[in-house]
């Protein structure tokens, strides 16, 4: 069997290509041959790692990308480069993607039809690549989308636990997609979400995080879409106490991610300090690969690292400070531990409310009434997101989130609850048998 997978790539982060890594790793375990379509940033990544990459070329990415001033509006609205974004769904996902013209899709589809006859795939897996389905059809081949339940195209529901905002507008899309579907004889779309549906849908996660109606069709749960840990992935040396038990002090693990541009832009170290630096916790921060500072000097009970092996860290944790990101969320999960959450996105929040829902969490995000619009205009009409400029929480809150969870323990009860629940899964073994035995059945 011969898989191509399109993981969404343009927002810069890592999770999508993550899922579809998870399940690469094991179809090939499996003799089964896997090839990606991903271009920059991940690419070279995804490519070292011995992964066949298919990638566009460079005339295609710069027909996806805007003139210089629009290009910037993009980096100062829609990529997360500030302190937080809010957007209310998958459409303006389109319009940070770079797909601002009925040419622009056709021109790209006509690209990824030309990988597909390349690679002579069985089956195209899409993790929200707004293009995979309509390769699909057009090239005849069954579509599989991993996807999540805020985004499902049935149900989406990006925003769940409150109103969305009257003043933030969603882009239009359908002025977009709509002309060359018609010309391809495929139906049209409402919404972004619309592009994603597929022959069968595998949901990276459990029920109680990813809630959806029982009667959703030709959907399936696989549990966390992770990559299993690997056996080198020890923790540093000075850490070593930390991992055996030597110790009396509550373990605090800090880690704002490494992947989005937002988090490279912003040095954190000093606010963590501030937090922390008084209590008689063992706190460990991970700058997600950011250098750091000259001037830093160690403090007791206090270190900083660029980067310290996830899984091995969390497992090691009382309380896990994260960002919100899926792939540390379900780390959290399947370790049983519970976190604080200070998201830099509508997503990431809706990954902590969920959390925070089971109670085995608490988000600490900005007041929408803090968030500033940010206007722009594509094909002719406005569209507004709320973005933040200033760091949301003060030390002090932190402090006293984690503090909430070391004192009450029915926050581990509740992580050890949804760890129980996602064992329950398998993860990328269960999603490789839903998948194979499904292409191996009529349908």
């Amino acid at each position: 069997m011969r898989a191509l997978l399109f993981p969404s790539y343009r927002g810069s982060g890592f999770g999508h290509i993550g899922r579809c890594l998870a399940l690469a790793e094991e179809l090939t375990r499996r003799g089964n041959e896997v090839a990606f379509v991903l271009g920059p940033p991940h690419a070279d990544r995804v490519s070292t790692a011995g992964w066949r990459v298919f990638r566009p070329p460079m005339q295609t990415m710069k027909a996806a990308s805007l003139p210089r001033h629009w290009l910037n509006k993009l980096r100062n609205c829609l990529i997360p480069v500030q302190t937080h974004l809010f957007f209310s769904d998958l459409n303006f996902q389109v319009v940070r993607d770079g797909f601002h013209s009925p040419q622009i899709v056709e021109q790209e589809v006509a690209w990824e039809l030309g990988a597909v006859e390349r690679f002579q795939p069985d089956v195209l897996i899409g993790d929200v690549w707004m293009l995979t389905s309509i390769v699909g059809r057009l090239a005849g081949l069954p579509v599989v989308q991993i996807i999540r339940a805020a985004a499902h195209p049935a149900f989406p529901c990006l925003v769940w636990w409150r109103e969305i905002p009257p003043q933030v507008c969603s882009p239009d899309v359908r002025p977009v997609f709509n002309p060359v579907l018609a010309r391809w004889g495929l139906p049209p779309i409402q919404r972004a979400e619309d592009l994603l549906d597929g022959d069968l849908l595998l949901v990276p996660g459990i029920p109680e995080l990813d809630p959806l109606p029982s009667d959703v069709e030709r959907t399936r749960y696989v549990g966390p879409l992770i990559r299993s840990s690997r056996a080198e992935e020890e923790l540093p040396e000075c850490l070593e106490v930390l991992s055996n038990g030597d110790h009396d002090r509550p373990i605090i693990y800090v880690t704002v991610g490494g992947g989005s541009e937002a988090v490279r832009r912003l040095n954190l170290l000093p606010f963590w300090e501030a937090a922390f630096c008084e209590t008689d916790w063992e706190v460990i921060v991970s700058t997600g690969g950011r250098p750091l500072p000259r001037r830093w000097q160690p403090r007791e009970h206090f270190h900083a690292f660029p980067w310290v092996p996830g899984p091995a860290m969390i497992a090691s944790s009382d309380v896990v400070l994260f960002h919100g990101g899926y792939g540390t969320m379900m780390e959290t999960v399947r370790a049983g531990v519970p976190s604080v959450v200070l998201p830099f996105h509508t997503e990431q929040e809706g990954n902590g409310r969920r959390l925070e829902q089971s109670g085995s969490a608490r988000v600490l995000a900005p007041d929408i009434a803090d968030l500033h619009p940010l206007v722009g205009r594509w094909q002719g009409k406005t569209f507004v997101a709320l973005a933040g400029h200033r760091w949301f929480v003060h030390p002090k809150q932190v402090r006293e989130a984690v503090k909430a969870i070391l004192d009450n323990d029915r926050y581990r009860s509740n992580a050890g609850r949804l760890r129980s629940a996602q064992a329950e899964y398998a993860g990328a073994p269960l999603a490789a048998d839903i998948l194979l035995g499904w292409l191996s059945s009529p349908h």
